[in-house]
């Protein structure tokens, strides 16, 4: 179900396939569409954008006390597309990639080395695209190994240094959380706040663990 077309009177076995159909529709089209009644007898979904009318209905069908008919149905959008999207979530991703992981267990993550050796470049571009910025990248060696490993990387966009120099209070909070995943350690920030008490990102690093080193 990845780009569901809905019509009015088309059927759905169950509620939940209907709901699925909703959220696969949102993230193929990139909509903020958010769910107005939802129960077990009647689902609505709506889009979330002002001025927008983009709307879907569906409720249970008294005969088998199961199946789903679509009732109301305007499929015009006229809101902008959206980048985040409340749909797209671990459960989601996890229903995208099962039968991959069904087929393959032992899928391995070689491409994730192949996008670790492109930190160079990447460090390099922000170099080049953000005058003033600050990039460091540590790697390591192993015995038995003439490939440098990653070990860290700190960044500190020339734009948003100039902009806490400019008009952030002179104070720092730093924070830090752990990276789940194949390739763990942790993600720390420096931010700062703004002259509307909100937070000001400043900084961040990834490294292996909060030490006084890192």
């Amino acid at each position: 179900m990845k780009n569901p077309t809905f019509k009015l009177g088309m059927t759905f076995d169950s509620a939940d396939t209907f709901r699925k159909a909703v959220r696969a529709h949102a993230i193929k089209h990139k909509r903020d569409v958010k769910f107005k009644v939802n129960d077990k007898d009647r689902v609505r979904a709506v889009c979330n954008s002002d001025g927008c009318e983009w709307i879907v209905f569906a409720s249970m069908l008294a005969a088998d006390k199961k199946t789903f008919k679509v009732k109301t149905l305007n499929d015009n959008h006229t809101c902008a597309m959206v980048f985040k999207n409340r749909f797209v979530n671990s459960t989601r991703l996890a229903e995208r990639y099962v039968n991959q992981w069904s087929v393959n267990p032992d899928w391995n993550f070689s491409g994730m080395a192949q996008q670790y050796a492109r930190l160079w470049d990447y460090c390099a571009e922000v170099r080049r695209s953000n005058p003033g910025s600050t990039v460091r990248m540590k790697c390591r060696t192993i015995r038995g190994d003439d490939n440098p490993h990653f070990q860290r990387l700190y960044i500190c966009l020339g734009g948003l240094k100039a902009g806490w120099r400019a008009g952030c209070r002179p104070i720092l909070g730093l924070d830090g959380c752990f990276i789940k995943g194949h390739h763990k350690g942790q993600l720390l920030a420096a931010v700062g706040v703004d002259g509307n008490n909100q937070m000001y990102p400043v900084a961040y690093a990834v490294v292996e663990s909060e030490t006084k080193e890192t």
